[in-house]
């Protein structure tokens, strides 16, 4: 799989819940933030470096057992922390090197969420960027 049909399936599932309702969105969202609560990242890897401080509320993202892994309080964070995850982890390496945010833009979640939620969406993506880099 590469990135263009991995942030389509999203872009879809997105546009199709959002012709119904934005709180559609929100609702599936926070279900996913429930699934994220099932392998979640470490405390030992709540750490400073890894922390999205433009969250609201506390969130942290890294590499773990080699892939992404995150942790949130908030289930609307923890759910686009979901995605996050699900379009990372489903990449091989070679793949993930090719992401840019840009390529998240067409998902347009963004313009769903809060400009708070926003600026942790796009903070947590920039993270992972990073980490991606660095390996």
């Amino acid at each position: 799989m590469n990135i263009e049909q991995k942030l389509n399936e999203y872009k879809e599932n997105i546009e199709t819940l959002a012709e119904i309702d934005s709180l559609e969105v929100y609702q599936w969202l926070m279900s996913l933030g429930e699934k994220l609560a099932n392998d979640p990242l470490s405390k030992e890897r709540h750490l400073q470096g890894n922390k999205v401080t433009k969250c609201q509320y506390d969130m942290y993202v890294d590499i773990e057992e080699g892939r992404f892994k995150a942790w949130s309080k908030a289930m609307i964070a923890g759910g686009y922390a979901y995605v996050l995850l699900d379009i990372f982890n489903s990449l091989d390496e070679s793949e993930r090197k090719k992401i840019t945010v840009e390529h998240f833009e067409k998902i347009k979640l963004d313009e769903l969420l809060t400009l708070n939620r926003q600026t942790g969406f796009y903070q947590m993506i920039e993270i992972m960027l990073r980490k991606v880099h660095a390996s």
